[in-house]
């Protein structure tokens, strides 16, 4: 039998997924997620962010790409593969990287009752017209 490191992530995208190509010619997107974990009660409750980079293989990277932008809730589960590495300053960093091939979105962040309030008409990402939810590949 074999072992396995495996992560289950929900949380908001950090930034806006950067989508490349590997030599052989396969799609990888990558972006941050950050998780919060609630501690204590009452007065005392504190959010501490756990940050982690997704790296998201095959086609469904190119076409989910321009869904996942910053704020939007995700849920993702994949290889846990952590990465040791020194900053500028010599410090030794941690980066917890989960390699996948399956991204689920939860919330995008609320464009439609945004540009409806504001009397703008939302766009698809490529400025297409109006975006539905059937114009959503998955």
């Amino acid at each position: 039998m074999s072992s396995v490191a495996k992560a289950l992530v929900i949380g908001n995208i950090g930034a806006d997924a950067n989508l490349r190509y590997m030599p052989n010619g396969n799609p990888v997107t990558s972006f941050t997620v950050c998780a919060n974990q609630r501690r204590g009660s009452g007065d005392n409750r504190t959010d501490h962010p756990q940050w982690f980079k997704v790296n998201l293989f095959g086609k469904s990277a190119e076409a989910i790409t321009p869904y996942l932008t910053k704020g939007t809730l995700i849920h993702t589960e994949g290889r846990l593969n952590p990465e040791l590495w020194k900053d500028r300053n010599g410090e030794i960093q941690l980066t917890m990287n989960i390699n996948t091939n399956e991204v689920t979105l939860l919330k995008r962040p609320s464009t439609n009752s945004d540009a409806s309030a504001s009397g703008e008409a939302a766009t698809s990402p490529d400025g297409g017209g109006d975006l539905s939810d059937d114009d959503i590949p998955f």
